[in-house]
C-alpha cells in the first residue's frame, strides 16, 4: 500500500501548503520533487513523467480526451463482464458514501471511466484519465502498482484537483493483471471528512477484493462447465493446443488429440490415468495441485517423436469455491516455437533473402556467398565483414534461410539505439523493471530469437559493458530479464555485421577479445562494390525494373555515357548508393533515356572533374579545354543556353558564337 496511514497522519494545513509549494517549484523552475522531505518516491515520478508527457497542470476540462459515441459503446460492449460484475458492489456501498460531493468510479486497465456514481451528476463516463492525459492520479498509480493508494489533494498533478482526496483499489485477475480500478473521490469541503479520508481506502480495497473472488469465482466455473460441454469436447479435437484437464488426484478426466499426440498416447489408452505416468517430471504440476497458484508460459520438451519439441504450458487450478485448494488443474499446451514466431513476426523481422537474392557474377562475390553456403547447419556463430552499404543483412538472411528458413530470424541494429536502451531491448524486462518501463513487460530480442538466428547488425557500435553479459549468455546459453529473477534457457546463432576492425578495436581495448573470439568463429568478407565493377550493369539493371514497376513507368534505357560513369565510379556507399542513384536516375528521365544529367550531381560533378584531368595530363591548348568545358556544360544543362552561359561565365551571345566555332 501506498504509504496511505502517513499520507492520513499528515493531513494538515501545513502539509497541504508544503506540498502546494512543492509542485509550484517543479513546474515553474524543475526543482526535482523527491528531495522535498514532504513527498513519496512513487508519487514524485509520476509527477516527473507527468510533465515528459506534456501534461497542463492548469487543465481545466477533461473533454479532448473523451471516447466519441461509437468508442464508448464499443468500450462497454467489450467491458460487460467487468461492470456487470461491479456494479452490484458500487450499488451496495452507496448507503455509505451519503455526504456530498462524493464521486464513485469503476476504470478499465487503461484509465477510461467506464461507470460512474456522482451526487453533482457530474458526467465522466468515457473519459480517459491515464498519467498521459492527466497526471499523477490515485487510480493510475493503483493500476501502474497494482495496489490500494489514497491521494490527498496537493498530490494529484491538475491544480483542478487539489481539493480531492481519491482513493483507488485495482481489480487483478488469476494472472495478476490489473482489469480496472474502483475509485472514490471526495472534495475537501465534504462533511464528515476525517472520518470519510480514514475509511475510503478500506472500502475501496475491500470492494476490490470482493469483485476480484466473483470474477474468478465465474471464470473457474466457466472452465469447469465448458469443459464438461460435449459440444467443446468436439471441438477441442480440431484446435491446433492441447488442452488436458487433471482432476485433485492428477488423473486425467479429459485430454484431446494434440495434447496425447505430445505424450505419445492415443486419447483411449490415457483416459483415468495419472499424469505422471506420461511425462519425465511432474513437479510443477503436482506444486500447482498443492498451493493453486497458476503456472504461467512453463518450457516442457517432449520427448515422445524422433526429435524433441519445446512447448509451452499454461497451468491453471480449478476450485468449485473462494477456497485456495484446487479440485483439478486445467494444462494448455502450445508449441513454444510456433508463438515465437508470431512474435517474431509482429515485431516486423522476418528474413525473406536467400542466396539466389545475392546477384554478381564477379569472383569476389561469388567467394563470399561459397564461403557463407558452407556454415554448417548447426548454432555456431558468424561475423561478416564488410563496408556500410554492401548488404550484409542480405548475407545474414540468407545465411539463416539456409540454416533453419522456419525458425525466427530477429534483427537488432547496435549502433540505432541509445546506449541506455541496448540491455533492455536485447534481454527484455519484467513489468515496473524500471521507470518508464511497460506495466506487462517485455520480451527480448534474445527469447524472441530462441531456436533461430539473432542478428546483431554494427556490433562493433555495442558498449563494452553490454559485452560482458552478452558473451555470459552466449556461454550459458541462459537469458535473465532486466528485474527478473530467474533464467530462461536459451539456444540460438548470432551472426553479427560490421563495418569496423575488430581486431584492431580488440587491441585497443574497445572491444571485448573474448567476445570478439566467440563472434569470430566463422568470418566472411563481403566485398566492396568498387572490386566488383562487373556487376554494376547487371545491379543497376535490376533495380531500374523493380523501381519502374513500384512507381508505374516504363523501364527507361540506359545510355552508354551513363554505362561508363557509373561503372567507373568509385561508389564510397556500395550497393545502397548504387539503389539511390537508379531511384534518382529512373524519376528524372526524359524520352525513356537515362543520361549523364539524370545522376545526381555527386556524380555527374566527379566525372566532370575526372574528364578534365585526364585531358589535362597531356599538354592542351586553351582553345581545346575550352570546347571540352562547353560541350559538357551544354550536355548538363541538357541544351540551356542560358543556364550554361551562367555556369561558364560569358554572355549568350558569346556562347552562341563559340557554340558556332566549335560545331557544338
Amino acid at each position: 500500500m501506498l504509504c496511505e496511514i502517513k499520507i492520513i497522519a499528515d493531513m494538515n494545513q501545513k502539509v497541504w501548503q508544503e506540498v502546494k509549494l512543492c509542485k509550484e517549484r517543479f513546474i515553474e523552475f524543475n526543482e526535482n520533487p523527491i528531495n522535498s522531505p514532504f513527498m513519496y518516491p512513487e508519487i514524485a515520478e509520476s509527477w516527473i513523467r507527468s510533465k515528459k508527457y506534456g501534461v497542463d497542470p492548469y487543465l481545466k476540462a477533461f473533454d479532448k480526451s473523451r471516447l466519441n459515441s461509437k468508442e464508448l459503446q464499443s468500450l462497454l460492449k467489450d467491458k460487460k463482464e467487468l461492470i456487470d460484475i461491479s456494479v452490484p458492489f458500487l450499488k451496495g456501498f452507496m448507503s455509505l458514501l451519503s455526504f456530498s460531493n462524493y464521486r464513485m468510479y469503476l476504470s478499465d486497465e487503461n484509465g477510461i471511466f467506464i461507470y460512474e456514481v456522482d451526487e453533482q451528476k457530474r458526467n465522466m463516463l468515457g473519459i480517459l484519465m491515464s498519467e498521459e492525459q492527466v497526471g499523477t492520479t490515485a487510480h493510475d498509480l493503483s493500476l501502474l502498482l497494482k495496489k490500494p493508494v489514497q491521494l490527498i489533494g496537493p498530490y494529484n498533478y491538475l491544480k483542478q484537483l487539489e481539493d480531492d482526496i481519491s482513493s483507488a483499489a485495482p481489480i487483478m485477475d488469476e494472472n495478476g493483471e490489473v482489469l480496472g480500478t474502483i475509485v472514490i473521490v471526495q472534495s475537501k469541503t465534504s462533511k464528515n471528512l476525517k472520518n470519510m479520508q480514514a475509511h475510503s481506502l478500506g472500502w475501496v480495497t475491500s470492494m476490490g477484493v470482493a469483485i476480484e473472488n466473483e470474477i474468478k469465482l465465474k471464470e473457474r466455473n466457466y472452465y469447469m462447465g465448458c469443459l464438461m460441454d460435449e459440444t467443446l469436447n468436439s471441438s477441442f479435437s480440431l484446435i491446433e493446443e492441447g488442452f488436458i484437464l487433471l482432476n485433485g488426484k492428477g488423473e486425467i478426466i479429459q485430454i484431446n488429440n494434440f495434447a496425447a499426440s505430445v505424450l505419445g498416447i492415443s486419447e483411449k489408452e490415457i483416459g483415468g490415468k495419472p499424469l505422471a505416468q506420461f511425462v519425465d517430471d511432474y513437479t510443477v504440476f503436482a506444486q500447482v495441485l498443492k498451493d493453486g497458484n497458476p503456472v504461467y508460459n512453463y518450457e516442457f520438451i517432449n520427448d515422445a517423436g524422433k526429435k524433441r519439441v519445446k512447448y509451452l504450458l499454461n497451468i491453471k487450478p480449478l476450485s468449485g469455491g473462494l477456497d485456495k485448494n484446487p479440485i483439478g488443474i486445467l494444462i494448455r499446451l502450445s508449441r513454444s516455437d510456433k508463438n515465437i514466431k508470431l512474435a517474431d513476426t509482429a515485431l516486423g523481422a522476418e528474413a525473406k533473402y536467400t542466396f539466389d537474392s545475392i546477384l554478381g557474377q564477379s569472383q569476389s562475390i561469388i567467394i563470399a556467398k561459397n564461403i557463407a553456403k558452407k556454415i554448417p547447419p548447426i548454432p555456431i556463430n558468424v561475423l561478416l565483414i564488410g563496408e556500410s552499404g554492401t548488404g550484409k543483412e542480405m548475407f545474414a538472411q540468407s545465411i539463416h534461410n539456409n540454416y533453419k528458413p522456419n525458425a525466427p530470424f530477429v534483427a537488432i541494429n547496435c549502433a540505432a539505439l541509445p546506449k541506455e536502451l541496448i540491455a533492455s531491448e536485447l534481454f527484455g524486462y519484467e513489468g515496473g523493471a524500471f521507470t518508464g518501463a511497460e506495466r506487462k513487460g517485455r520480451v527480448g530480442k534474445i527469447e524472441l530469437a530462441d531456436g533461430g538466428t539473432l542478428f546483431l547488425d554494427e556490433i562493433g557500435d555495442m558498449p563494452f559493458e553490454i559485452q560482458a553479459v552478452l558473451l555470459r549468455v552466449l556461454e550459458d546459453k541462459k537469458v535473465m530479464r532486466l528485474g527478473g529473477n530467474r533464467y530462461k534457457s536459451v539456444n540460438f546463432r548470432v551472426i553479427a555485421a560490421t563495418n569496423k576492425d575488430l581486431h584492431k578495436m580488440v587491441e585497443q581495448n574497445k572491444f571485448r577479445e573474448d567476445l570478439y573470439y566467440r563472434l569470430a568463429i566463422f568470418k566472411v568478407k563481403i566485398p566492396p562494390l568498387r572490386e566488383r565493377r562487373n556487376d554494376i550493369i547487371q545491379l543497376v539493371q535490376y533495380f531500374m525494373d523493380d523501381i519502374s514497376q513500384s512507381i508505374g513507368c516504363m523501364i527507361p534505357e540506359l545510355s552508354k555515357e551513363v554505362q561508363n560513369i557509373l561503372i567507373n565510379y568509385n561508389w564510397p556507399g556500395n550497393v545502397r548508393q548504387l539503389y539511390n542513384v537508379v531511384v534518382y536516375a529512373v524519376s528524372t528521365a526524359r524520352d525513356g533515356v537515362i543520361r549523364s544529367e539524370n545522376l545526381p550531381d555527386e556524380i555527374f560533378y566527379r566525372e566532370l572533374d575526372n574528364s578534365v584531368n585526364a585531358l589535362s595530363d597531356k599538354p592542351r591548348s586553351l582553345e581545346t579545354l575550352e570546347e571540352i568545358a562547353i560541350k559538357n556544360t551544354m550536355d548538363y544543362t541538357n541544351n540551356n543556353i542560358e543556364t550554361a552561359a551562367d555556369i561558364l561565365g560569358i554572355g549568350k551571345s558569346t556562347l552562341y558564337k563559340k557554340l558556332k566555332r566549335y560545331n557544338v
